[in-house]
């Protein structure tokens, strides 16, 4: 009866608001459906609050919102077609899964948990940097950004279990701030076994309380494991007739899960694997010397408009390469390249400063 009482009471004080405030004829106000008005003036007033919010507080500082939380896709897409050199396999994944996980971000059943496998300087925080960048808005500056050194934040194996308890509080307060934050582990080979097994439950499907859900979160892990398998692997394939840009995931993808669970690092006998959480095992392929030079092309074009010499290739090439024992891929891919070009073009003005005395 209260209920009813006050519902009447509600329907009578908006239809005398419609008579006074908006000078509806008193014969006509009873003709309104007052539902349909007390859902308009509700979606009204929630819309002026999230204008005034982004337009005001969220204007001056960082909000996990759609102004400072992006999900620009095609800017990712965009930037790992024209600027990751002979990763035909991590491009269309990475790009597809992301893709998927945000389009898909309201009926998520699990965080997306990607773990990406090469040699050094075959392009992983390269990507891992262009991810941040069409998140979010402020880029690897964002306060929704959390990147784990593992020579930095987690040293020492004997204190593991210490790791372990701050890093599940670290997720749960990040989560409770945007739950579309983006967790990146890079040197997972550098940090302690077992490390992640405390994290799982956050990973799985379903991973939500009432106070907090994980389920739109991102998870990447970067590790040198497995760089050497994937290069014996590929030229496996390769020599067994195989183009190179025609490799597929599910070629490597078992050698790598394999290789993380077996070899000395984070993920080593870890329950991350077992559990099956991890849902993309992405290969970083070992680049050649004409993913090299790419690289350095792409470099020199940061200092200067010039063309780039044959000579001056050729130069840079015999300073920033070293090959494996089959003498087809590098060592260190493109790792050592910016500074290598750097140190070139200093030197190249130096001269024609010399020159011109």
């Amino acid at each position: 009866m209260r209920l009813a009482a006050c519902s009447h009471r509600s329907s009578s004080v908006l239809l005398w608001l419609l008579v006074i405030v908006f000078g509806v004829q008193p014969g006509l106000a009873s003709w309104f459906n007052i539902s349909a008005v007390l859902d308009t003036v509700s979606n009204a007033a929630k819309s002026s609050l999230k204008f005034a919010k982004n337009n005001g507080y969220c204007a001056l500082t960082e909000c996990c919102n759609e102004v400072h939380v992006r999900f620009d896709i095609q800017e990712l897409r965009t930037a790992l077609e024209s600027s990751l050199y002979g990763q035909h396999i991590a491009r269309q994944v990475i790009v597809n899964a992301i893709g998927g996980h945000l389009g898909n971000i309201e009926q998520s059943e699990k965080p997306l948990v990607m773990s990406l496998h090469g040699l050094p300087g075959t392009g992983k925080n390269f990507v891992a940097e262009h991810i941040t960048r069409a998140l979010y808005k402020r880029g690897a500056a964002s306060n929704f950004v959390h990147k784990f050194l593992g020579r930095i934040h987690f040293p020492l194996e004997s204190e593991v279990k210490k790791y372990k308890v701050a890093l599940v509080e670290h997720i749960k307060v990040a989560v409770a701030k945007c739950p579309n934050a983006l967790f990146i582990f890079d040197e997972v080979e550098k940090m302690p076994p077992g490390l992640f097994d405390s994290i799982v439950a956050l990973l799985d499907n379903h991973a939500y309380t009432k106070a907090l859900d994980f389920r739109k979160a991102i998870f990447i892990f970067l590790s040198n494991v497995a760089g050497p398998e994937i290069a014996v692997r590929l030229k496996s394939l390769v020599d067994s007739g195989i183009w190179r840009d025609e490799t597929k995931l599910h070629q490597f993808e078992s050698t790598l899960e394999i290789a993380s669970y077996n070899l000395v690092g984070g993920l080593y006998k870890s329950e991350l694997i077992e559990s099956h959480v991890v849902d993309h095992f992405v290969p970083f392929l070992p680049l050649e010397l004409r993913h090299v030079e790419q690289c350095i092309r792409t470099e020199y074009r940061k200092f200067t408009d010039q063309k780039m010499s044959d000579q001056m290739l050729s130069d840079i090439v015999k300073e920033a390469i070293t090959f494996d024992d089959t003498g087809l891929y590098s060592n260190t891919g493109c790792k050592r390249v910016s500074k290598k070009v750097e140190a070139y073009y200093y030197g190249e003005l130096r001269k024609q400063q010399k020159q011109e005395l």
